[in-house]
Parts: C-alpha cells; structure tokens; sequence
C-alpha cells in the first residue's frame, strides 16, 4: 500500500513528464515553421515581385470605338443612342476622355396609347377647356413630347480594379472595372414656348380653334454633368469590349405640359345657369394658379436621364506595355 508521500513524489513526476511532452511538442512546430520561413526566404522567389510580365492595356495608349446605347425609364420616347469614344490613358488607372452620342427616338406605349385615343364617338380626342395647352389632341401628342437628339461628354475615367474572367473554364479575359465623372451639353427638342395671353406674340392660341392644335419644337442645349460605372473585357492586346451604366441630369419639358404653377385652382364638373354640365374652375378658398396656363421654362423639370451602353474598343498602340 503506497503512502502518502510516495504519492505525492508519483504526482511530481507526472507533472514534469507533462510539462516536457509539451515543449518537446512546441519545439517541434518552431522548428518546421522557422524552416518553412527559410525555405520562403531563400527559395528562388525571393524577392521577386508579386506580378511579372503583367500587361498594361491602358497606359499610355489611345482607345476608340463605336457605342451603342439607350435610355431608361422612359416615359414618352424611347431613344437609341449611336456614337463613339475616344480616350487616352495617362496611366493603367487613370484616363481621360470624351463621348458623343446621337439619339434615334421612337414612341413609347404611353405616347401611342394616348395618339389613338378616342371619345365616346369614336373620334380621335381633342382639347378641351380644362386641359388646354397641356393637351394638344390624340393627332399632335407625339409631336409636343420632348426628343433627345444628343450628348457630347468629356470625362475622367478611374480604374481600380483589374483581373481575369474565366468562361467555361476555357476562355480567358482580362478585365477592369472603372468609375467616370465629367460634364457636358445635352441636345434636345421640345415644345416651343407660349403665353395664355392673347395680346402676347407667342399667344398659345385657343383650345376650341383646330388650327391652334399643332404645336411647334425648338431645339435646345443644355448643360449636364456626368457619371457612372462600366467594365472592359480584353480579347487580345489591342480589341476590347466595353459595358456601362451612366447619369447624365438635365432639365427639359418632356411631355410638352403646363406642368407650373401652385397648387388651388381646381376644374371640377358642375351645372351651369342654363342646367347643362360643363368644367367649371374653382380654388376652394385656395389662391393657387396650377396650371398657369403658360408653356415655358418653369414647367421644365429635372430628370436623372440613365442609359446603359456596350461598345467595342480598339488601342493604340497595338502592343501594351508589358512589366518586367
């Protein structure tokens, strides 16, 4: 039978036999991380670089080519956008340039819906006292909304990201993501001005006379700033596909509206002296003047003017600058 002292002198030695498996055991894991670190160091990658023979498709090289862009969220035309881009990079993260765009346009459903719209007798609709010169009739609505026939941008362009796109684990391209700011004008058609008042020289004219429906167009410019982001895909050294999203605000009249005024005023159906309905206005004890009756630059609002665009890019020099 072990005694008291024997068995604290078996714990001792229990305690020492641990406390050495466990730096036998730490000694063991230094040593391979200490020669993993020595074989890193003086491998025959030490001190190389990161990236060798990386290709800078950018820097120092023009880029050109066509665009083909539309807008979104339109809610009167639709407008295909034609143009090009010229650029040059200063750097692989940074270039300058500009875009121009043409506008084809065509109308959207609203507009069309609203050019074939017919009374109760089946006649084409037609201003009325209520509504005049908002409405300029179902045979004239598409020429009172706005066309956008242009934009022509200066940007900087920012590039930041940069690699490789696998597709189906067989086609490699090389890519980069940037973000571009700038400004420039906007090209655009829209209704011409006019007055309610019929002393004026740009008299709208009245609502009950045919021959004062047809509205006229103006072309105008406008000032803009610019946005976005878009991506680029190398095929080879010098041909490049390119994909983006851009902002371009600006202020317009887009549907040709009486759009200004404060709110009061009111047409509201009632009867008349002689029994018969008619539109009648009233202000519920409000002093608004909406609408003003009026077409000009107050009832031009802002709009975001969003487009996407896809392009195909060619550099030059054809051959990119390659690192060492």
């Amino acid at each position: 039978m072990m005694s008291k002292r024997d068995t604290r002198k078996g714990l001792e030695k229990m305690k020492r036999f641990t406390l050495a498996l466990i730096i036998a055991a730490a000694a063991v894991c230094w040593t391979r991380t200490v020669a993993a670190q020595e074989i890193l160091l003086e491998g025959p990658l030490a001190g190389a670089p990161a990236v060798r023979k990386l290709v800078q498709y950018r820097e120092l090289r023009f880029s050109i080519g066509p665009q083909f862009g539309y807008t979104l969220l339109n809610d009167y035309m639709h407008n295909f956008l034609l143009g090009a881009r010229l650029e040059f990079n200063i750097f692989d993260w940074l270039g300058v340039g500009i875009v121009g765009y043409y506008g084809v346009n065509a109308p959207t459903t609203l507009t069309k819906h609203i050019a074939e719209s017919q009374d109760i007798g089946g006649n084409s609709t037609t201003p009325s006292e209520s509504n005049w010169p908002s409405y300029t009739g179902a045979n004239n609505f598409e020429d009172q909304v706005a066309l956008l026939k242009g934009m022509y941008l200066a940007q900087i362009s920012l590039i930041p990201l940069r690699g490789k796109l696998a597709l189906f684990e067989k086609l490699f391209v090389a890519i980069d993501g940037y973000i571009f700011l700038g400004g420039g004008i906007v090209h655009f058609e829209q209704r011409e001005m006019c007055s309610n008042d019929p002393s004026s020289g740009d008299y709208c004219g009245n609502w009950d006379e045919e021959g004062d429906w047809a509205p006229k167009k103006v072309t105008k410019i406008g000032g803009t700033f610019t946005g976005g982001i878009g991506f680029m895909a190398y095929f080879n050294e010098w041909f490049a596909l390119n994909l983006e999203y851009r902002v371009a605000p600006f202020k317009w009249n887009a549907g040709g509206t009486d759009e200004a005024g404060q709110a009061g005023t009111q047409w509201e159906l009632g009867e008349s002296d002689n029994g018969a309905l008619e539109w009648q206005t009233t202000s519920k004890g409000k002093d608004g003047d909406y609408p003003d009756g009026n077409i000009d630059d107050r009832d031009m609002t802002w709009i975001a003017n969003q487009s996407i665009a896809i392009g195909f890019i060619f550099h030059f020099p054809f051959e990119p600058t390659i690192v060492d």
